[in-house]
């Protein structure tokens, strides 16, 4: 399998290479992954994002020649935010030569909220509060997809992995049932994949993000393409849960999996 979805020190939280991201994915025997270092666009000058996108790029060049004949590597991107700085986002994905562009929102603002959710406490928020948050970020989504250009999109229920794993708040994402089916159904009529995120498996939060009942949701509205990915930072979780991932796909009625290469989409049975 591909792992669409791995992060290395060309993002601020990554915590490996592009050397060792790859020697992780042959012992584990994938057949490739794609590298999508982060393209926060709220932090993009502080982070001097054009220039880490430029490094990463050079080095899976320089990682292609040492395993390409073991392990195909991908270039992607994980664009968020693309519309608080569509010239700034535009000019990184000017650059050619990416085969996978991510779409993700990992910062809103909202009453005295402006900030990433991952770092956003949750513990002492109000339960209508938490409520507004989660809606607020599936607008966010919704115009994503609407008004932006990429490939795939990205661990829907992502703030959930703090409101509820870190946090320990239990929200249920049914109760934004509305908004995520509306999700959905864009990115189904724009043939736009879904990727099942295994990151939170094995951590604090125990889930793939998003839940089983919403890839059923999601299938039973007929969406059919599904990306798997690890959103690894660090090597030991390159891969993480895809056997599993693999059986529950299955067990859903999905027959096939997702990689792009050049931007063109391409599926690969289980």
């Amino acid at each position: 399998m591909f792992d669409l979805h791995v992060h290395t020190i060309h993002s601020a939280d990554g915590r490996q290479t592009v050397e060792e991201a790859c020697e992780a994915a042959i012992r584990r025997g994938l057949r490739g992954i794609a590298v999508c270092d982060h393209a926060d666009m709220w932090f993009s000058e502080k982070l001097n994002t054009p220039a880490e996108i430029r490094a990463c790029m050079e080095d899976v060049r320089r990682a292609r020649r040492i395993y390409g004949d073991r392990l195909e590597i991908l270039q992607g991107v994980e664009m968020a935010e693309y519309l608080d700085d569509p010239e700034g986002a535009d000019r990184i994905l000017s650059q050619e030569g990416f085969d996978v562009v991510l779409g993700s929102v990992h910062s809103l603002r909202l009453e005295d909220i402006d900030d990433s959710y991952s770092r956003v406490d949750f513990s002492e928020m109000p339960e209508e509060q938490i409520h507004r948050f989660m809606k607020k970020y599936f607008f966010l989504m919704s115009e994503m997809i609407e008004k932006t250009d990429f490939d795939v999109l990205t661990h829907l229920t992502c703030p959930l992995r703090y409101v509820n794993g870190k946090y320990k708040r239990g929200v249920d994402p049914l109760c934004f049932e509305k908004e995520i089916l509306t999700v959905f159904g864009q990115i189904i009529e724009k043939d736009i994949p879904l990727e099942l995120n295994t990151s939170g498996i094995h951590s604090f939060y125990g889930r793939y993000m998003p839940d089983p009942s919403l890839l059923r949701a999601y299938a039973d509205m007929g969406g059919r393409l599904i990306t798997v990915a690890s959103d690894a930072h660090a090597p030991q979780y390159i891969g993480n849960a895809f056997p599993e991932a693999r059986a529950l796909l299955r067990e859903l009625g999905f027959d096939a999996y997702c990689v792009f290469r050049k931007r063109k989409l391409f599926q690969y049975g289980f």
